[in-house]
């Protein structure tokens, strides 16, 4: 099986709102199967992904403040 997408997306509106729904799509030489996620899924998958998504977050907190700090001089006299 291939994975050929992952969706997951937080519900913005109605008696489901603040939770997670989703869906994952396989295929194969025979066909395509697609599976609706639940929020007991998606967390799941989120705990397996959890150490990536922070070292994510860090690096590009890093970067911004990198950024803003290379600039301070700029931005102070620009003020």
């Amino acid at each position: 099986m291939n994975l050929v997408e992952l969706e997951i997306e937080r519900e913005r509106w109605g008696k489901n709102k603040g939770k997670y729904k989703g869906k994952i799509v396989f295929d194969n030489e025979h066909g395509e199967v697609s599976l609706r996620l639940t929020p007991e899924h998606i967390e799941q998958i989120f705990m397996l992904c959890a150490d990536a998504i922070v070292d994510t977050a860090k690096a590009a907190a890093k970067e911004m403040t990198c950024a803003v700090i290379e600039h301070q001089k700029a931005i102070e006299e620009a003020v």
